[in-house]
């Protein structure tokens, strides 16, 4: 029976990131852990994550691949210094930025259904890596490099030890450390940057708290005149008002540290 293909994704968070806050990057960044709670701050994390992204290129390699390229931004900034790049990912929405905005090669599909037609120097995956299974990402990875070629790996990952709704996305780290062992790909750099990017939760619960605050202000009139109906209100939607203080543990720092490890990896084949 054939393999069902899953229809192109749609990422949202790619507008709501790009629209509604102006980050051109979608990554959690890397901190000064001194830092103050900023949206130029955050900028500036992010903008170091990319950096350091750049950096971590061998030397020598020049064709690169871009999996899961968000908004373009690091496909831009390596065009510019010279890199030959192309950018894969199955969302339309980074298809249109990047068609409109790039003018370099773009792959429409899953990276597990990816089918190099040439051999890469390097492929990187910045916080992409959570959404492809875990055997494609390293046995797609070495049919598209060359011999000695990298594999870029930036991305949380999940504890043996987390539980509820942070326990839900990301690979788990015990198994992505199995899986690469057995890989044939060498891990030949390594570094845990987990403190430096939770911060960036730190300022998401801040404006989350904000904007809660707000409402409530605004309802306080409502909850004092009409207090049964309201009471009403809360029973009736009481499973969604659930899942929201669930989902609050999402941008708890934290709890972020004691679930997950966020982790930057280069391979070589």
């Amino acid at each position: 029976m054939p393999t069902k293909v899953k229809e192109p994704k749609n990422d949202r968070a790619l507008r709501f990131y790009s629209d509604v806050l102006g980050l051109e990057r979608l990554h959690y960044g890397i901190w000064d852990l001194d830092d103050e709670l900023t949206l130029e701050n955050l900028k500036a994390a992010q903008e170091r994550y990319e950096n350091y992204l750049i950096d971590n290129i061998p030397e020598g390699a020049n064709r690169i691949l871009d999996v899961g390229c968000g908004t373009g931004v690091l496909c831009k900034e390596l065009l510019k210094r010279g890199f030959q790049v192309e950018g894969l990912s199955p969302d339309i929405n980074q298809k249109e930025n990047f068609q409109k905005n790039i003018q370099t090669t773009f792959h429409f599909c899953r990276f597990e259904d990816f089918d190099p037609q040439t051999e890469y120097d390097c492929i990187i995956m910045s916080e992409s890596c959570q959404y492809i299974p875990l055997d494609s990402v390293f046995e797609v990875a070495k049919k598209a490099l060359k011999e000695g070629g990298h594999l870029m790996v930036c991305d949380y990952f999940v504890k043996d030890t987390a539980k509820g709704v942070l326990s839900r996305s990301g690979h788990n780290y015990t198994n992505f450390k199995k899986t690469a062992e057995t890989s044939e790909l060498e891990i030949v750099k390594h570094r845990d940057i987990t403190k430096e990017a939770a911060k960036t939760l730190e300022i998401a619960k801040l404006w989350a708290e904000k904007i809660l605050l707000g409402a409530d202000i605004l309802s306080e009139k409502i909850r004092y005149k009409h207090a049964r109906s309201w009471k009403f209100l809360c029973w009736l939607f009481r499973k969604k008002i659930n899942r929201v203080n669930q989902d609050r543990d999402l941008i708890d720092a934290e709890k972020f540290i004691e679930a997950k490890t966020y982790e930057f990896f280069l391979f070589q084949k």
